[in-house]
């Protein structure tokens, strides 16, 4: 579970936040941590009472601590075209939008609660796996 750069899905994120194993050891043993830009507007969402929290991850993210990534328009059309290839699994959104930002930097390592990420491909022929970290709780 140790070591490469991980993108952070909101559950996983918000379980590490909170002091949960494994998520949070995951969190604290990345070398990189990637913010998907949508993923942090729902943690903003599971946090509006708790502002002191979602102030301080904007300082690190501000501060480097995070790596934030922004949605391309590309990521969007590509989060559409996952969101319609795995339709069964309710992707919606803001996951497919993490699976085509993993895709787009070639990091599949997610840490996530989610367990939609488990049957998910990304890739040219669909054929990469995402590595569920911290999986369901």
């Amino acid at each position: 579970m140790s070591g490469g750069a991980l993108i952070l899905d909101t559950g996983g994120w918000l379980t590490a936040l909170n002091g949960d194993e494994p998520h949070a050891q995951a969190l604290e043993e990345a070398s990189t941590l990637i913010v998907p830009g949508l993923v942090l507007a729902e943690v903003d969402y599971f946090l509006r009472r708790r502002r002191r929290e979602m102030y301080r991850l904007l300082s690190e993210i501000s501060d480097g601590i995070y790596s934030y990534e922004a949605p391309t328009a590309a990521d969007l059309v590509r989060a559409r075209e996952l969101d319609r290839k795995f339709a069964k699994t309710d992707l919606g959104l803001v996951d497919a939008s993490v699976a085509a930002l993993a895709e787009r930097l070639n990091i599949l390592r997610v840490l996530t609660i989610n367990s939609d990420f488990n049957v998910v491909r990304v890739g040219k022929h669909y054929r990469a796996a995402l590595e569920v970290v911290g999986g369901p709780l």
